[in-house]
């Protein structure tokens, strides 16, 4: 059941990466992460009061500082992308986010069968190769690639916070992480309000892209109660693949032939780690 949550949560944030990034190329980042953050926000706080068995203030708290791990990530991520090779910020930050949570949860006691390490082995190369765009990279930096893996750290930090948390008290947590994530980029577009830009044209974008990410992150989190963190980040961090296969069907995109062995290695990870 695990496994079957954090496939979900991959499927989530791959279709809202799709949307959010058709909606960051007709106005700003900020307006896009700023919209769908929230609408996440009226989507959980809406479902918490049914779905959870209780509240929990730790938790609640908890997943504040969750969330500000997560925006940290991606201001970096959006940070690196529009001043760095694609082909080089997504996988690294998309490895590091899998990655990290992994060995944390090695580390802290989860034991892993030899098909499990095959698989998240084979996960993690498939993520790598499935976030390379087509075209060629540039220029790469030292810093670049610091903050590549910092973005990659950042989401890493939310999946290990969430971990921590009781699943009783799901989606409380995730209600903690957008309000803090809300208020933090509000205030961004107050004090900054040249950042602020055309929304009429990509709402409905924006409201897909935050209806997926809540509901990813929701996923993620029934996920993390079920199962190791190990396993699950590993799972969950495969979601470039479902944005590439939309950008070829919808877009017609080209799909690179490092893309189409990553995206044979993700079905060979998931089989391997739910089989394992």
């Amino acid at each position: 059941m695990a496994a079957l949550f954090s496939l979900a949560a991959a499927a989530f944030f791959g279709v809202g990466d799709f949307f959010g990034a058709q909606a960051s190329k007709r106005t700003t980042i900020v307006t896009v992460v700023t919209g769908s953050n929230i609408i996440g926000l009226v989507l959980v706080l809406a479902l918490a009061p049914s779905m959870a068995e209780q509240f929990d203030g730790g938790d609640f708290v908890a997943g504040m500082f969750g969330g500000l791990s997560g925006l940290v990530g991606i201001m970096l991520l959006y940070r690196g992308l529009s001043t760095g090779p694609m082909a080089v910020v997504a996988p690294i930050a998309a490895v590091t986010n899998a990655a990290v949570p992994a060995m944390w949860g090695v580390a802290f006691g989860e034991r892993l069968t030899t098909m499990h390490l095959v698989g998240v082995v084979l996960g993690l190369v498939a993520i790598v190769l499935v976030s390379r765009p087509p075209e060629a990279a540039g220029p790469v930096t030292v810093r670049l690639l610091v903050e590549s893996m910092l973005s990659g750290v950042g989401f890493a930090g939310f999946f290990i916070v969430l971990d921590g948390t009781d699943l009783a008290s799901a989606p409380w947590p995730i209600v903690g992480g957008r309000l803090t994530t809300v208020i933090v980029l509000v205030a961004v577009l107050i004090v900054v309000p040249r950042t602020r830009g055309p929304v009429r044209d990509v709402r409905r974008f924006i409201l897909v892209c935050g209806l997926c990410d809540s509901g990813a992150n929701v996923m993620m989190l029934e996920a993390l109660g079920r199962g190791m963190l190990s396993l699950a980040a590993v799972l969950t961090s495969l979601y470039p693949a479902v944005t590439v296969l939309l950008a070829r069907t919808v877009l017609k995109e080209p799909i690179s032939r490092g893309q189409v062995v990553g995206l044979a290695g993700s079905l060979g990870a998931i089989a391997l780690i739910v089989t394992g």
